[in-house]
């Protein structure tokens, strides 16, 4: 697998450029957060699901089923590292509302604002189908786990098996059937699906930039602790990751994949779960700003260093 920097820094510094444009918008007064948490929501149950769905209108071929098993077990690979790596934060962060945000934030990236649109970027619209697989475990994780995280000091959270469903999930599922069953989607029906789904990336960044404008940008270079999960977050866990996979020599695709979505910053919706769960949203929201922030430079070092 052949990557170039200066290739996948233009893609990232591209997707960055939107995000501020995001931000400054918010900052002129043309959105606000109830407009911002619409359009958040319009990404999350329209765009990003027919994104996924026309991803893998693709041709079936027996010969992917084994990368399809590998990918869900290197899923759980690489929440495992993680997860380990979340755990040990607990030696230097003692209030456990922080070391609730930290973890999550740690543990879960941006693998679907950020994640499908730097994967199209660095890999190419093809592993798309394959990144859909791969993030199949999150939602799981990230409703138990990350609850788990998250109502740490607050005794009212509880876990709850319907807020795992959710469009992005039953995309997947619709996806997947129509893909074993070999069945295209007429033209009617996908071509409107397609327009949608492009519009996921742009307005994905612009609803980054508007959260991250919510939250206090300059007190983040204050805090010690913004950086150590910034290491943790975007070069660490990667690594990691990496190193986990290495020996099993998968193919570049299922290497490529996870290293990729493990090296996104903190997951945009940190600090709505945190609202949900009674945790600190505004330490949540500049966790996620601090981390896509750096990873503008990381995730082409990474991507370099790593699959290059």
């Amino acid at each position: 697998m052949l990557l170039s920097f200066q290739n996948i820094f233009v893609q990232v510094a591209a997707l960055f450029i939107i995000i501020l444009i995001g931000y400054f918008v918010r900052k002129s007064g043309l959105l606000d957060e109830s407009s911002t948490s619409k359009m958040s929501s319009l990404v999350m149950n329209i765009f990003l699901p027919a994104m996924i769905i026309t991803a893998m209108q693709i041709q079936f071929d027996k010969t992917m089923v084994p990368k399809i098993i590998s990918l869900l077990f290197v899923s759980i690979i690489m929440f495992g590292v993680s997860t380990l790596i979340a755990f040990c934060l607990k030696f230097f962060i003692k209030s456990d509302s922080k070391l609730g945000i930290f973890q999550y934030a740690l543990v879960f990236s941006n693998c679907g604002f950020m994640g499908y649109p730097v994967v199209e970027a660095v890999l190419g619209k093809q592993a798309i189908f394959y990144t859909a697989i791969f993030n199949l475990p999150f939602n799981f994780l990230c409703f138990t786990l990350g609850v788990y995280f998250l109502s740490k000091g607050n005794k009212k959270a509880k876990f709850s098996f319907k807020s795992m469903i959710n469009p992005s999930m039953i995309a997947v599922f619709i996806g997947l059937i129509l893909f074993v069953m070999r069945v295209k989607l007429p033209v009617f029906i996908n071509k409107p699906l397609e327009l949608l789904g492009d519009v996921t990336t742009p307005l994905s960044m612009v609803v980054i930039g508007s959260m991250l404008a919510g939250s206090s940008a300059v007190e983040c270079f204050k805090r010690f602790d913004m950086y150590i999960l910034s290491i943790l977050r975007l070069i660490i866990i990667p690594v990691a990751v990496f190193m986990a996979l290495k020996p099993f020599s998968f193919d570049s695709i299922i290497m490529a994949i996870p290293v990729v979505i493990s090296a996104m910053p903190s997951a945009a919706n940190t600090a709505i779960m945190a609202n949900e769960y009674g945790s600190d949203v505004s330490l949540a929201s500049q966790a996620v700003f601090f981390t896509t922030l750096f990873s503008v430079v990381s995730i082409p070092i990474i991507s370099i260093i790593l699959l290059g």
